[in-house]
């Protein structure tokens, strides 16, 4: 029997000793934006940090944002929200008593996050969390704006998700005003009527004006790129217009690394046939924002990345992640060894009109699951 259990010991070693490299989740370094995943500079930190610490200072309020790589760095998890729900009581976030903490957790590799909501919100917030994500957060993560999205939430979120304890605004009663008396003029031209609307609506709502423009550029820019994919093509042998073909028949005239690229989503092919003389033209679109890049061997956008952490960084040393390659068309792997920063130890309130440091440590809250998850 001693025989046996020295043999069973030392063959869960190897597993032991793998379990012990891993955490359940972070340990955090402030009570703000804890940057795990590294993808924020300091000045776009600086503006989350000083969001969280007005709602701090101004509403007693307790939100933290988090960035990590992946959930696969640390002990398993089901999902994104079994993650978040740990993390959030290991922590502690928010208030005890009201149980109003909020966490923006964002998983870059994984490509998920998760507004985690204290348990003193009521179930209808999860609503307004879900809203939040799917207008403020993910357009902007789409376009590749990391911080502008996490920026925007956090404000959002702050602004739009409300506690029990949370003071209503006070009404006022609307006063009786008597009709004006109207006062007849010459109409002003249409044009000029059009242009001072304009600036008027500029005037009073800059922010929404500069969003509207981004948004009509964001549009023009899908709009001539859909133009230019799907405009009508010459033969360049013959002259003549050509066919584009659909989905189904395209496959036959695209190699084995043109499908794997269409599979994994890392490139759209187009492909244009000549009724004429029979020439057909194969043109390769990349996707916007893959996460694959071209192979080193054999050139097709099928290279992808996995990234698994060692030993994680701390306040006194630095971690070692390994990353491994691997190229879903020809199979090549090969795989390396990065080092991770160390965690460094900052108030992050600078950002906040030289106010007061954070708190050193979270109100010991804790949630029962609440929230809204997304992905993009």
């Amino acid at each position: 029997m001693l025989r046996f259990l020295f043999v069973l010991v030392m063959a869960l070693l190897p597993t032991i000793a793998q379990a012990q490299e891993k955490l359940p989740y972070p340990q955090y370094y402030t009570t703000l934006t804890n940057d795990f995943a590294d993808i924020l500079a300091p000045e776009a930190e600086a503006q989350i940090n000083a969001v969280l610490q007005q709602a701090r200072e101004t509403r007693g309020r307790e939100m933290t944002v988090v960035t990590i790589r992946s959930r696969k760095d640390y002990l398993p998890s089901d999902s994104i929200e079994s993650f978040a729900k740990d993390l959030f009581n290991g922590w502690g976030i928010g208030n005890a008593t009201r149980n109003d903490g909020i966490l923006l957790l964002v998983a870059m590799d994984d490509r998920e996050m998760r507004i985690a909501l204290g348990a003193g919100y009521p179930a209808r917030q999860d609503g307004i969390a879900a809203r939040v994500i799917q207008t403020e957060i993910i357009p902007a993560f789409k376009e590749g704006r990391i911080a502008d999205g996490i920026l925007a939430g956090t404000s959002a979120a702050l602004a739009r998700i409300q506690h029990p304890d949370d003071v209503p605004a006070v009404e006022t009663t609307p006063q009786i005003a008597t009709a004006p008396r109207i006062i007849e003029q010459a109409p002003e031209p249409r044009s000029a009527g059009i242009g001072a609307r304009i600036m008027e609506f500029i005037n009073r709502s800059p922010i929404l004006a500069l969003m509207l423009a981004a948004l009509a550029a964001v549009a023009g820019f899908f709009g001539l790129r859909g133009i230019k994919r799907y405009r009508p093509r010459k033969c360049p042998q013959c002259g003549q217009m050509m066919l584009r073909l659909g989905d189904a028949q395209e496959d036959q005239y695209l190699d084995h690394g043109q499908l794997v690229e269409e599979r994994i989503k890392s490139k759209d092919y187009g492909v244009w046939f000549c009724t004429n003389d029979e020439h057909v033209t194969v043109i390769g679109y990349p996707t916007l924002f893959s996460k694959s890049k071209a192979c080193p061997e054999c050139g097709y956008h099928t290279y992808e990345t996995q990234r698994f952490v060692r030993s994680p960084a701390t306040t006194t040393s630095t971690g070692v992640a390994q990353l491994d390659h691997s190229c879903a068309h020809c199979k090549h792997t090969t795989s390396e060894t990065v080092s991770i920063p160390m965690v460094t130890q900052s108030d992050n309130s600078s950002g906040f009109g030289g106010s007061s440091s954070s708190s050193s440590s979270f109100g010991g809250g804790s949630s029962s699951g609440g929230g809204a998850s997304g992905s993009w």
